[in-house]
């Protein structure tokens, strides 16, 4: 079966882009067949999805290496800690896929690790983009998330009658906090731990061969929103030697628009919102899966501490802290799926070797391996990954934690004892409503979701791939 297989989509495959990653696809995966009839499931759904679709992004980011003369790459922790090995098993088989001159680095940054040292001054820009992520507590929940000691500022907030604690409604025209805001007193506090900030970043990213003129750099990484691409540009852009940055993204949104006036580019390789088409809208369903699937196993970085000669080193998350906890737990997990991952960017880079094709070419595929995992996922993946990957935890220092996955018993328990409130907020408090729903398991519930969810996307010719 697998054999007559081959030799259809082998036949096929010069007659569109779609069968040709499918045939390359079939390939990987005969290649491995017998490993994969007796290996872990979670091994399994790294080879068979993530596997395809990490490493056809980053034989994406190769080729725009050449094409836009790239000098340096930073690898953005922490999901660069995955992609940075896939490019490396992709340039070992393929040593002349970059130019030999082109550097990487693998580099410790986050949100957080970046955010204050690209705000000089507080404005209802951060309490804005605070609110987006939903960060709790008020002005207090803004201060935190810009990275900022919330008890420095309490005796000011008190001159101005503000409680930190207390969310502000309409902090437009909030009368005590624009009073808070236009406060010198306020405005030079912020401004201190600012440029204690930006000197520790800017003497790490010096470290990481950042800056030179004339330089092309680009940052590798999950992508979404570009938040960090844009405080790097927001923080140093004045400086003559600040390079010009590319952001080579897995995907990019752009529901913050932080990036559309940047002075600096940005494009995601295997999704971008601005291309509408069902596949594109498919990944977009559940980016935490990607985030977790290429995450390190080290914690994330919120900020940095300069030790002898001035070197700038990385501050982690506490071990103790309880969203780290729980990504420690399911750390064993995601070891065992990445396993799988790397086996198939081996085979991948075996294939691109023997006969070398074009990573555009394999999206029309990828894109749909990915809309049918992520729309319509099997039972058993769903169960996989809600049982073992544990909760996902944002990269913002805090004790935030999602399930990617709502567990079913804790949704019919709360449904059986009458907490019907409770059992619509687990469901819509997961991040991957798809697999929540095949695991609750009410006919028709899921088949209904995925035919809306098709129905409400955007018309568009382009769409299929």
């Amino acid at each position: 079966m697998t054999s007559s297989l081959s030799q259809f989509l082998s036949k096929h495959a010069e007659s569109s882009s779609l069968w040709q990653g499918a045939a390359l696809y079939q390939r990987c995966l005969a290649d491995n067949q017998t490993t994969l009839q007796q290996a872990d499931g979670l091994y399994v759904y790294g080879y068979e999805f993530l596997g395809m679709a990490y490493t056809v992004y980053i034989h994406r980011v190769l080729e725009k290496i050449r094409q836009y003369g790239i000098d340096h790459v930073l690898f953005v922790a922490r999901e660069g800690y995955l992609f940075k090995k896939i490019y490396e098993i992709l340039t070992h088989h393929v040593p002349t896929a970059v130019d030999a001159e082109v550097t990487t680095t693998y580099a410790y940054m986050s949100r957080r690790s970046t955010f204050l040292a690209s705000v000089p001054q507080l404005t209802t820009r951060e309490i804005v983009i605070s609110n987006y992520r939903a960060v709790p507590g008020g002005l207090g929940g803004t201060l935190r998330y810009i990275g900022l000691p919330t008890e420095a500022f309490v005796p000011l907030a008190q001159t101005h009658g503000l409680d930190l604690d207390k969310h502000i409604p309409n902090h437009w025209d909030d009368t005590a906090l624009l009073s808070f805001l236009n406060d010198p007193a306020v405005q030079s506090l912020v401004r201190r731990h600012h440029q204690q900030s930006y000197d520790s970043l800017r003497a790490y990213l010096e470290q990481c061969h950042f800056f030179g003129e004339n330089r092309k750099v680009a940052l590798v990484d999950i992508g979404w929103d570009g938040t960090i691409q844009d405080n790097l540009v927001r923080a140093f852009n004045h400086l003559p030697t600040f390079p010009l940055l590319h952001g080579l993204y897995f995907g990019r949104r752009e529901f913050k628009g932080f990036l559309k006036y940047s002075g600096s580019f940005s494009n995601g390789l295997m999704f971008d919102i601005r291309d509408r088409n069902i596949h594109q809208r498919s990944l977009n369903s559940c980016v935490e899966l990607f985030e977790k699937g290429a995450g390190a196993p080290h914690a994330s970085t919120v900020g940095y501490e300069r030790g002898e000669g001035g070197l700038a080193h990385p501050v982690f998350k506490p071990e103790h802290n309880t969203s780290r906890q729980e990504e420690i737990a399911g750390n064993p997990a995601i070891a065992v799926m990445q396993q799988g991952i790397l086996d198939f960017a081996h085979r991948y880079a075996q294939q691109l070797k023997a006969q070398p094709f074009e990573g555009e070419a394999m999206l029309p595929f990828t894109r749909g391996l990915v809309t049918r995992h992520l729309g319509f996922p099997t039972a058993e993946e769903a169960r996989q990954i809600s049982y073992r990957l544990g909760q996902h935890a944002e990269d913002m220092g805090d004790e935030n934690t999602r399930s990617l996955v709502v567990k079913p018993e804790k949704f019919w328990a709360a449904l059986k004892s009458g907490k019907i409130k409770s059992a619509k907020r687990a469901l819509r408090l997961s991040t991957w409503k798809a697999a929540s729903l095949k695991l609750i398991g009410i006919p028709g519930v899921h088949f209904f979701y995925s035919l809306r969810r098709y129905l409400s996307q955007p018309k568009d010719s382009s769409a299929g791939g």
